[in-house]
């Protein structure tokens, strides 16, 4: 189990990417949403999911996850995000990117290690 993560607050990719593999999981991470996707590009049949943040600089998570849906439409991809999303599942876009699921910001480490372990193939260690 491999997951990606795109997160453009440094401290907080550093913290995912380093919870995540604790909990066993093979993790990536990346500040740069383009840089991800260029990565992704090469290695998509690597990840099971994307964890990615609604709003970054360069390219919004929805952006990115239409993109990637585009080289690997079998992965799951889940949106983090600290703004109220009442209306953006109505929007043509986040259907065409196929969200898989909605992480609201701040979240606590125990949800968050319940919810990869509710969505994928637990590791085999912890």
């Amino acid at each position: 189990m491999s997951i990606l993560i795109v997160e453009d607050d440094i401290e907080l990719a550093s913290l995912y990417r380093e919870f995540v593999n604790d909990l066993g999981y093979d993790v990536d991470s990346f500040t740069d949403p383009s840089l991800a996707l260029e990565h992704f590009e090469y290695s998509s049949k690597e990840y099971s999911l994307v964890l990615t943040d609604l709003r970054m600089a360069s390219m919004s998570g929805i952006e990115l996850a239409l993109k990637m849906r585009e080289i690997n439409d079998t992965m799951k991809i889940f949106l983090m995000t600290a703004f109220d999303v009442t209306d953006i599942e109505n929007q043509i876009q986040y259907k065409l990117a196929r969200i898989d699921r909605i992480i609201q910001k701040p979240i606590k480490l125990s949800i968050l290690k319940d919810i990869l372990n509710q969505n994928l193939i637990r590791p085999l260690i912890k």
